[in-house]
């Protein structure tokens, strides 16, 4: 039985050189695409990048024997950098000879002892989560922008005159330079005469091989099997694009519905490796097809490469974000939300690639993903603690938090002093995650400050019964949508009448978020159906200057045939909980006894985290609850397990099941205000 190419760690030391002589060559590669003059040197040069990359995947994945590959990657690199050189590009040279000595470290470094070799893992499809496909296959080669070479000018015959002496020898002189100068014109016309009759017949042929649409002049060719293949590429890389960025459920939707969605995705997924080497290839062309950047495209390359094993893979994904920019969110988002999906073992090798680049865009989306899937190490948190970047400190600060690394204290203290209000907020939510002692007291004090409204929430998360009677107060003085929903979430029994009063308020705003608090604290399921029309859209008011206008068209009047119209659309209907206050009056006189006004009250029950850890589970509430009751569990139990809306259905199920553990390990008081101080 053949054994599969020896497989090797990622975070070995030759593999780490490896790894920033690949960074730095797709550097280079970039810094040429972006020239613009035209060049003998640079397309040449390109070529060469491609193939020595292409030589990278081979030692990377151990497709050819690693240091006869790293040695031709070598080759290439330094036959490119004297291209270079000739070109005059000094800082794509530097990258060039930084490549070459990381190379040379990587063969230096490279264990003598053969690797193990594995048998070759059969195609296998996934169920609730995606799976690792191993597709036999040469390595990805990748295709670089180059600025064009110059066009050789055609050489013009030089015709020899004799030097004049007379008059009339200088006019036989000027006659026979007319009729020189008259043959190269006519020649001239002649070949751009048969340039064009070229073109003009290439594209008769190609009408006649393409009829325009609704003719049938002659039938179409068969497809052959790598138009067929990319056909079906096609298809299961929109699936996945269109699922990958719409899977989150609907408003009022269970969380665990998305799971049909998912499926959807992962076999979409595994037909693309199903299809294999010419579908793998075709790929990152779908992907760069595109004028603007196309966040379903950019999610699909990089789930799929996440999904198939090797280095090449992933390095796809990772052009098409420099390609788009790394720096707009409508690529970096997509790319972080696959990447932190993605089993591909090279995803964590291929985020601190990331995390070392100069551009802020790459290193915020590093930390966010290496910090959402636990991989930052103790040095590295230690590191970026002391960013002096706002930004990165506050996607930072969960992971320290989460690990309880001994610097959060001093990178809580800089996100509470600077002004940046993200960063303040993202150190309110580190503190509730990380259950700090002084949580409730920097919530309050931020609520007082620059922060505002958006200190409520957290405050509410690790309140005690003074904290939620201040945030009663507050909500009485100043009964923004924002200070209500901090008070449902706080469970004062107090507050109900407060609430019931807020029902009758102007602002329909208000209404709904009064109607949502007395939801959570009582339970009481006082609910109304709304509908959501779907032509529903309000006109835009604007001064129309015909005062007669003919009657506006819906369009499906306007797209369909009239002898077959479209049915008329159905309306959605949403179940949100009452606004009405004789319904919630009418149920707190009846129910009112039953509460004590000194204990917490959450769902109509005495609060515990058991109650939390079961709205987490069972209620079908919005990412961003489910994010906030995560955060209060950590903090009402002192302790933490992983866990995201975000991340697939099967795996919220696991960290579900983890935490139930942890709660039914902790102690509890029903009705407490009490937090476990870590």
């Amino acid at each position: 039985m053949e054994t599969a190419p020896p497989r090797a760690d990622p975070s070995s030391p030759w593999m780490k050189h490896l790894e920033r002589a690949h960074g730095l060559a797709h550097l280079a590669a970039r810094a040429i695409g972006e020239e613009s003059e035209p060049s003998l040197h640079l397309a040449p040069a390109a070529r060469h990048l491609e193939r020595g990359l292409a030589a990278m995947y081979d030692a990377f994945d151990g497709r050819a024997d690693r240091t006869t590959a790293i040695s031709l990657a070598h080759s290439r690199l330094w036959a490119a950098a004297i291209l270079i050189a000739r070109a005059g590009l000094p800082a794509v040279l530097g990258a060039l000879r930084e490549a070459c000595t990381e190379l040379v470290d990587a063969e230096e470094r490279f264990p003598r002892v053969p690797l193990a070799a594995s048998a070759p893992a059969p195609l296998r499809a996934g169920v609730d989560l995606p799976a690792l496909h191993d597709v036999a296959r040469l390595s990805l080669m990748p295709s670089f922008r180059a600025p064009p070479v110059p066009e050789a000018e055609d050489e013009v015959p030089v015709v020899v005159l004799p030097e004049p002496t007379t008059f009339a020898e200088l006019a036989a002189a000027a006659e026979a330079a007319r009729r020189v100068g008259a043959e190269q014109s006519a020649a001239h016309s002649r070949r751009k005469a048969a340039t064009a009759r070229g073109a003009t017949e290439a594209k008769l042929g190609a009408a006649l091989v393409e009829p325009l649409p609704g003719f049938a002049l002659v039938p179409p060719p068969p497809l052959t099997e790598l138009a067929f293949i990319q056909r079906w590429t096609r298809e299961c890389f929109e699936d996945v694009g269109m699922i990958g960025i719409q899977r989150a459920p609907l408003l009022g939707d269970d969380w665990r519905a998305s799971s049909s969605l998912e499926r959807r995705l992962i076999s979409a997924v595994d037909a693309v490796a199903a299809l294999g080497p010419g579908a793998v290839a075709h790929l990152e062309p779908l992907a760069m097809d595109a004028p603007v950047v196309n966040p379903m495209g950019v999610f699909a390359i990089t789930m799929i490469a996440g999904c198939l094993e090797g280095r090449d893979a992933i390095a796809c994904a990772e052009r098409v974000l420099h390609h788009f920019g790394p720096n707009d969110p409508a690529a970096a988002e997509p790319f972080a939300s696959a990447m932190k999906l993605a089993p591909n073992p090279f995803v964590a090798s291929a985020l601190r690639a990331l995390l070392a680049a100069a551009e802020l865009g790459c290193r915020a989306l590093a930390v966010e993903v290496l910090a959402h899937r636990g991989w930052l190490t103790a040095a590295e948190l230690a590191a970026l603690a002391d960013d002096a970047d706002p930004h990165i400190l506050a996607l930072t600060l969960p992971a320290l938090a989460a690990a309880h690394h001994p610097d959060l204290g001093r990178a809580l203290a800089r996100a509470l002093a600077d002004d940046d209000p993200d960063l303040h907020a993202a150190a309110l939510d580190a503190m509730a995650l990380a259950a700090h002692p002084q949580a409730a007291t920097a919530a309050r004090a931020a609520a007082t400050g620059a922060l505002g409204d958006r200190a409520l929430l957290p405050l509410a998360l690790v309140a005690s019964h003074d904290d939620a009677c201040w945030l009663l107060d507050r909500m009485r003085a100043s009964p923004t949508p924002a200070a209500v929903e901090a008070v449902g979430w706080a469970g004062l029994v107090a507050s109900v009448p407060a609430l019931i009063a807020l029902l009758d308020a102007r602002e329909e705003e208000v209404q709904l978020a009064a109607g949502a608090a007395l939801d959570r604290l009582l339970g009481a399921k006082l609910v109304e159906n709304i509908e959501i029309f779907p032509d529903g859209a309000e006109d835009v008011p604007v001064v129309d200057p015909d005062p007669d206008p003919p009657p506006r068209r819906s369009l499906a009047q306007l797209v369909s045939d009239p002898r077959d119209p479209p049915p008329a659309a159905s309306t959605e209907t949403l179940e949100v909980p009452s606004k009405d206050p004789a319904r919630w009056r009418a149920y707190w006189a009846e129910h009112a006894h039953r509460h004590d006004p000194a204990l917490r009250l959450r769902r109509g029950n005495p609060y515990s985290p058991s109650v939390s850890l079961y709205e987490l589970d069972r209620l079908p509430l919005s990412p961003t609850d489910r994010r906030r009751l995560h955060r209060e569990l950590a903090a009402r139990t002192g302790k933490l397990t992983s866990f995201d809306p975000h991340d697939f259905v099967r795996a919220q199920e696991q960290s579900l099941a983890a935490w139930a553990s942890l709660v039914k390990a902790s102690e509890e008081t029903p009705g407490s205000w009490g937090r476990a101080a870590h």
